[in-house]
This record gives C-alpha cells, sequence and structure tokens, in this order.
C-alpha cells in the first residue's frame, strides 16, 4: 500500500509491510475525538502541537479475501519527504484492544534510515484510547534532520522473512565445508546443515536447519520423508542414531517477533567454535530448527494467522499436507526422530535405513496413556475446516491420501533409491496420515524417556502477561512432573529475564480456548507433541513484547575464568531489546547441559540450591505445596455434570502439582508456599538417582499467606506437603505444631515415619549435598493428610472453639479421648 500526500508518501510495500488507509488530519479538528475514554496511559512528552498529523489504519490478516478475520496489532510502514526535524503525530484508529500493554509502558518502534539504523522505541510514552468501543493508539516522533531519509515505524522489532533468509546464507557461508564432513572427520568439527523442508501455500521456503558435531555420525543419511525434502539436489543430512533430538521452532504466529530473536540466540550459541558449552551441546544433541513456520504471515505482515486466516498453532492434532505444510512437516520430522533416535534401539545400523523398518508414527497417533480430549466444537471445526470445502472433502482427502501413499510405498520399494544423491544412501520413509482409516498395525510404545526427542520448544511473542515465561504440559506421575518443571527453573538460573513463577503447567491451559477463535489449546505444537509422543519436556515459551515484572539473581558461573557473561546488576525490569530476547535464547541451550550435568561453566553451583539433586528436591516441595493448597482448599470438589453429553473438559483448578500463575493471587500463594522466587526443571538423571536429598538448610523461612499459622517441618516426613519450619518452632514439642504437619508427629501416628528424627536442631550447619536422604521411590509415594487425620492435631492448638466449626460429621470419627478440646500448654523448658 502506498499513499501521498504531497511530498509526504507513506508506504508499507515491502516485506512484513501492514497498512490499510492514511487520512491526514487538516490543522483545527480533533482526531480522536474529544468523547474518547482514556484506557489509563498518558502521554508523557511534550505537549507541542504537532508540524504534521495522520490517522492510519491496519491490514487485518487476509484484508479483502475470503479468509479475513479479526486480527489488527501489527503494524510496519514507512514515511518519507516530511521535513526534517517537524514533529510528526500517528494516530493508529483500528488497532485490536491493547490497553493492558500499552498501559504497562510498551511504545512502538522507530528507526531511520539513512540515519540510525537501530530500531528504537519512540520515546515519547504514546496514548491509548477507546472511542466507540474501538482502540486507538497515539505517538508522536521527531523527525531526524537528515534529508532524503525514510522513517519506519513498527508495532514491535521487526524480523522478516528476507532478513532471515539473509541471515540463513550468512550461515551457509560460515561454513562452506560442512557438507564435505564424513564419518571420519574430526568428531569436534561443527556439522551445519540447512535443506529445504518443504514450501508454504505462497511458494515460500520453510527451512530446517540441522547442527550437531561429527561425533556419532554414520555413513547412512537420513531418508526422505512423504511430501517433504522437494530439493532432491540437496542431499539429507548424516544420521546420528546415538543423539537425541532437540527441536526448536519459531514464528507460527507471525507477529510474533521477539520468538525470531529468541531463536537467532538459541542458533548462534549452539554454533560458537570457542564455546566449551556449546562443544558439549553438539557432543550430546542433534538439533534441529525450523526459523519460521509461517513464511506467509509474515511476509504479508499478518499478526497470528497464515494466507487463508488459519492459526497453525491449532493444527498439530492432524495436520494437512496440502493446507498446513509447515505444521505437517514439524510433526512428521518429530515423529521420524522419535522412532529413529530412540535410546535403547535394537535396531541394527545396516537395517535402519531399509524402507520396511522406517514406519513412522501416524500423524494423529496417541499414547496409551493419554486421557480421551474434549470433542472439537461446531465453531472450532469451522475454523479449522473452513476453506478446505473450497478445494475438496476434508475426510476425503485423509482416505485418498492414505491409499495414495500405501501404493506410492510400494512402488517406491520396488524402484530402489531413485531420489537418493550418488554420495549418499537417503531413502524414503513412509508416513501413514491417517484420520478415518483404522491403523494396519499396532504402532510400538516408547518409554517417553527413550524417545528420539528430548526437548521441543516453540518459541513466541506475549501480549498481555509480562516476563519470559513458558507454558508446560500436565504429566500424571509426580516424579514426571517434577522433570517436566525443572527444566523452565534451569532456565531461570541461567537467565535475569525467565520468571519461573510466571510459568504455567497446568492441566486446564492444555485445553483452554481461545478467546479469539475459540479453538483449543489441545491442537497446539506444545500439546499435540506431547500426545503424540508421551514427550515430557514440551514446551511453549512465551516472551513479552515490552517489560517483565521481576529480574532474578543470576549467580556467576564457575570454572569459565571470566569468560562466560557476569551476572547483571540487580535492577528494575528494563525495556526488551534484541539483545535481551537473544540472551533468553542462550539459557534454553545452556540450560539442557544442567538438566544433564554436563554444563562446564554451571552456575547452578554457586546458586541457592547449589546441585541438581537439592534443585529437585525445591521443585518437589513446590509441588507439594501447591497440591497441598488445593486439597485443603477444595477437599471435597462437587461433581461436574454436563447436560449437553459432551465430555468435560479438564477442570478448572490447579490439581495436578503446578497451575501455574493463571491470576496475580495465585501467583502470590504460590510464592509464599514455594518459599522461594525460582523455579525449576526436570533432569534426565532423575529415575537413575538413587536417593534424594532433603540435607539442604533453607535460604529463608516460610510464612503462609493467609498469616493464620505458621508451617513446621519434621526431619521423619511420610504424609502431607513438605514445608521449611521458623527457627523457634523446632523447639516446640510435636502437639504446639501447624495442622499441616506429618501425621507423623501428631497424637494418633498412622505411618511409620521414613526415618528417624533429627536428635538435633542444627541441621543448617550440615553440607549442602550431603545429608540423611530417603529413597525416591518412598518420596514419591508420599501422599496429602486427610483432614480426618489432621483433626488431632487442632486439639493440640490453643483455640478450644475451633473445632465447634467442623462439620459434626468428620466430629464422629474421633475417638473418646479427642473428643474434649486440649487447653493451652506451654514449653516445660
Amino acid at each position: 500500500m502506498e499513499a501521498r500526500f504531497g511530498n509526504i508518501v507513506f508506504s508499507s510495500k515491502f516485506d512484513s509491510g501492514n497498512l490499510a488507509r492514511v487520512e491526514k488530519v487538516e490543522k483545527g479538528s480533533h482526531s480522536p475525538p474529544t468523547n474518547a475514554a482514556p484506557s489509563g496511559s498518558a502521554l508523557s512528552g511534550s505537549n507541542l502541537t504537532p508540524d504534521y498529523e495522520f490517522n492510519v489504519w491496519t491490514q487485518p490478516d487476509c484484508s479483502g479475501t475470503e479468509h479475513e478475520n479479526g486480527n489488527r496489532s501489527w503494524f510496519h510502514f514507512s514515511v518519507r519527504g516530511a521535513a526534517s526535524g517537524k514533529i510528526l503525530k500517528i494516530n493508529v484508529m483500528n488497532m485490536n484492544n491493547q490497553r493492558k500493554l500499552y498501559s504497562q509502558g510498551m511504545a512502538p518502534l522507530v528507526r531511520t534510515l539513512p540515519g540510525k539504523n537501530r530500531w528504537e522505541r519512540i520515546r515519547d510514552r504514546p496514548t491509548a484510547e477507546i472511542v466507540d468501543n474501538q482502540f486507538i493508539l497515539s505517538f508522536s516522533h521527531r523527525l531526524l534532520e537528515a534529508r532524503g531519509a525514510t522513517t519506519y515505524f513498527s508495532f514491535c522489532f521487526p524480523f522478516s522473512y528476507s532478513e532471515c533468509q539473509e541471515m540463513m546464507q550468512q550461515f551457509d557461508k560460515s561454513y562452506p565445508n560442512a557438507a564435505q564432513l564424513i564419518p571420519i572427520s574430526a568428531p569436534d568439527s561443527v556439522y551445519y546443515h540447512r535443506e529445504l523442508l518443504c514450501h508454504s501455500l505462497d511458494g515460500n521456503r520453510v527451512d530446517l536447519i540441522t547442527v550437531t558435531n561429527c561425533n556419532g555420525m554414520q555413513e547412512e543419511r537420513e531418508p526422505r520423508l512423504p511430501k517433504l525434502f522437494p530439493d532432491i539436489n540437496t542431499p539429507r543430512p548424516h544420521r546420528f542414531s546415538s543423539k537425541r533430538v532437540f527441536f526448536l521452532s519459531s514464528r507460527v504466529h507471525p507477529g510474533e517477533t521477539p520468538s525470531s530473536f529468541v531463536f537467532n540466540g538459541f542458533l548462534n550459541f549452539i554454533l560458537r567454535r570457542d564455546d566449551p558449552r556449546a562443544h558439549a551441546l553438539r557432543n550430546m544433541f542433534l538439533f534441529k530448527l525450523i526459523p519460521m513456520l509461517n513464511p506467509d504471515g509474515v511476509v504479508r505482515g499478518h499478526y497470528r494467522t497464515d494466507s487463508r486466516g488459519v492459526n497453525l498453532n491449532r493444527q498439530y492434532l492432524n495436520p494437512s499436507p496440502e493446507l498446513h505444510p509447515s505444521i505437517y512437516a514439524a510433526k512428521a520430522l518429530l515423529l521420524y526422530h522419535h522412532t529413529h533416535n530412540r535410546l535403547h534401539n535394537t535396531q541394527s545400523s545396516t537395517h535402519c535405513n531399509s524402507p520396511t523398518h522406517m514406519q513412522t508414527p501416524p500423524l494423529t497417533t496417541k499414547p496409551d496413556n493419554q486421557h480421551p480430549s474434549p470433542p472439537f466444537t461446531s465453531l472450532e471445526v469451522s475454523l479449522n475446516q473452513r476453506n478446505a470445502d473450497n478445494d475438496t472433502s476434508p475426510a476425503l482427502t485423509e482416505v485418498l491420501m492414505v491409499m495414495e501413499e500405501n501404493a506410492w510405498v510400494t512402488t517406491e520399494m520396488g524402484k530402489g533409491d531413485h531420489n537418493s544423491s550418488s554420495s549418499s544412501s537417503e531413502t524414503v520413509a513412509p508416513v501413514s496420515v491417517e484420520v478415518t482409516v483404522p491403523e494396519v498395525e499396532e504402532q510400538e510404545s516408547i518409554p517417553p524417556q527413550e524417545g528420539g526427542v528430548a526437548y521441543y520448544v516453540d518459541l513466541h511473542g506475549h501480549a498481555s502477561k509480562r516476563g519470559c515465561f513458558m507454558y508446560g504440559n500436565n504429566l500424571p506421575e509426580e516424579s514426571q512432573q517434577v522433570e517436566n518443571m525443572l527444566y523452565p527453573r534451569l532456565i531461570a538460573v541461567n537467565s535475569a529475564h525467565f520468571d519461573f513463577l510466571g510459568c504455567n503447567f497446568s492441566e486446564k491451559n492444555m485445553y483452554a480456548r481461545d478467546k479469539r477463535d475459540g479453538q483449543s489449546k489441545e491442537g497446539s505444537g506444545r500439546v499435540a507433541i506431547h500426545k503424540a509422543t508421551g514427550l515430557l519436556h514440551s514446551y511453549t515459551l512465551e516472551c513479552n513484547y515490552n517489560t517483565g515484572k521481576t529480574m532474578n539473581t543470576i549467580p556467576p558461573a564457575c570454572h569459565d575464568n571470566g569468560r562466560a557473561t557476569p551476572p547483571p546488576p540487580s535492577s528494575f525490569p528494563p525495556k526488551y531489546t534484541p539483545e535481551i530476547f537473544e540472551q533468553v535464547g542462550r539459557a534454553v541451550a545452556i540450560s539442557a547441559l544442567d538438566m544433564a550435568e554436563c554444563n562446564p561453566w554451571p552456575r547452578l553451583v554457586l546458586s541457592e540450591h547449589n546441585c541438581l539433586m537439592n534443585l529437585r528436591a525445591w521443585i518437589l516441595k513446590h509441588v507439594r505445596n501447591t497440591k497441598g493448597l488445593n486439597t485443603h482448599i477444595h477437599a471435597h470438589p462437587p461433581p461436574r455434570t454436563h447436560h449437553n453429553g459432551s465430555k468435560a473438559s479438564p477442570p478448572k483448578s490447579f490439581n495436578s502439582c503446578l497451575s501455574g500463575s493463571a491470576s496475580e493471587n495465585t501467583l502470590s500463594r504460590i510464592r509464599c508456599n514455594s518459599h522461594s522466587s525460582s523455579s525449576q526443571t526436570p533432569s534426565p538423571k532423575m529415575h537413575s538417582s538413587p536417593s534424594f536429598t532433603f540435607g539442604c538448610p533453607p535460604s529463608r523461612t516460610h510464612t503462609q499467606h493467609n498469616g493464620t499459622h505458621t508451617s513446621g517441618r519434621g526431619v521423619n516426613k511420610t504424609l502431607g506437603p513438605v514445608r521449611d519450619p521458623k527457627p523457634q518452632e523446632r523447639r516446640r514439642p510435636p502437639h504446639h505444631r501447624s495442622i499441616l504437619r506429618p501425621p507423623s508427629n501428631s497424637h494418633t501416628p498412622s505411618h511409620p515415619p521414613l526415618s528417624p528424627p533429627s536428635s538435633s536442631s542444627s541441621s543448617s550447619s550440615s553440607s549442602v549435598c550431603a545429608a540423611a536422604s530417603v529413597s525416591m521411590t518412598g518420596l514419591y509415594s508420599l501422599q496429602s493428610p486427610s483432614l480426618s487425620t489432621l483433626l488431632p492435631s487442632l486439639q493440640a492448638l490453643p483455640r478450644p472453639g475451633l473445632l465447634s466449626k467442623l462439620s459434626p460429621l468428620l466430629l464422629q470419627g474421633l475417638t473418646p479421648n479427642t473428643n474434649t478440646p486440649a487447653g493451652p500448654t506451654r514449653d516445660s523448658s
């Protein structure tokens, strides 16, 4: 789009540009109208009258087509021809309601060419207001004193499809000899491989980058999966069957540009030649990276959807190679590596590339241990497949696809390796995609810890919730949930800007429906990949466009001789920049080393937890405390009834380990009960750890959120949430302790202790990683105490009237000697 007003020209005719309409505001007129309702943010700059004022409108996604939708947050346009040094005011008239984002200090981005090449935030704080139920953003900028300059404005730091292609071309030049690497090459040589995964609907490239080292390289190459890797002149990368896959993707939502900077920080770090941490990562993992899942939306200047108005991050349950090619490709790739890079693979290398051994699980396969999913609503079905009717019947397409692939595989097996390069041994692996056709044979079940994919991380931007945080899945077993949360917690150890307490691991967040289009998050990559493979470490990483809530205190690194980035000084959370997003990306990579305890420059050693075992113990307490809080708040939840006969979506309460920060109240409760400002992530060592240490001295005291009582701790814990005591409580006899203490300290113990009570209260002087330990099985068998078990503890409290408030039905189960309230007692010492 291009609009001219005398010498002033507005334009969005470039990659990722977005501008629909422009009109000039004549002097003396009011725009926006004066009867606007302010949103709470005010302009903090000068009140000088602008020299130029224009109203602009952004283009909604798929504007002017049958697929047009209501996403109107992204804008990106240029202005040239205005007199230098003048004040230009812009009113964006039709944005989506982003009051929360701009009330937190968000400002548009600006740069001038030639002049200031770097993107910077507008200096004067913009104003935001609601006029006739329409959100209007206004901002002013003084043009640079440079003749012939072009000024660009954008919603957030742009990173276009062209910039991404240029970046990868630079990497291609940096690693020109990567294609000549063979299994006998130096094991620590950087293996970099870029290939065309598929084409988008508009014909843009969807690239796949493979990074590792030559350790474990095989002569065989990865196969060409059906409908993927169309460039037969580029050979597939060599196989590394001994390495598990770390999968990273970004820009499935094109307007969420922070994800590209996190991706770039991650990629640049793992390619470092002089950093031992990057060496260790390449030696451990096979990295599969997709820099742009939705290049069409990026090029077109969309905010959330592709060229057909589809939210691609809701299509992972049943992606179509024709309608959602990049999502189909990503899932097919993950399922292939889940099977063929698995640990303890018994297949011999000579048969791994045989077509009869390359069956990849269907893209709709779910592990047996998954719960049935809520049915799709009519709105969701309509939004997901609303355009398919114009092409063909969706169900018929899938059936024909299966039949065509079966015949195609038979033909290819007869032809042999027709598409393979002369210097490689490539094959074509069939991937069966089915919806209505039953599976021909039952797929082999692979335990989650043995799957060939170690991590799946999909990168996003976030408008409302401040900070950088993760969405994780809710896992049924406590040990799995601890491992699930351990990885994000380690990211918080390595990044000052990652907010663990902002993470959400609730079951509700796995099935919640979007307010925009009603589609369920079950179709997101994070949830669908977990359901298809059982992967423990499946995450969505979200980064706010503007800033965070807090900054972590980052410990210095060990053994680095000052080479690692020094911890940033404690300060108020800054405005986010591409450099900050890139640092978060580096932390995502480094934390995978901490998970395996292979980090040559660890920060964890000098943190409050000192070692991974203690960090696991902290997370277990975090999980138990949250479960205990939920148990006492919702002791007897009423059964949920459904009048429409459909299956229930998961409960809204956080009944599984950690519900995340669904609200500020939830956050404050978690902070008070978790006794720490950071959180944790899972470690692959969990299942092999013979013991679990509780010997770490508490770093600070815990106070319950409601202030009614403090929680005590006994060394011989057998039940209930794990709490640390206040020092004075250690000297009290058991009957003075909180009702949340283990029943083993009560008047009527019902379970034997796991270990004898501590004979001294000076446990804080013990070694951090050397103390009494209990078996892992014993730890994870602990259960929260029932209310009837805790009733005797209530008798010992100096509040005789407390029991009268309890239900008579609960009091009927008490023994005669507990029906008489006990009076207050004093310490004999």
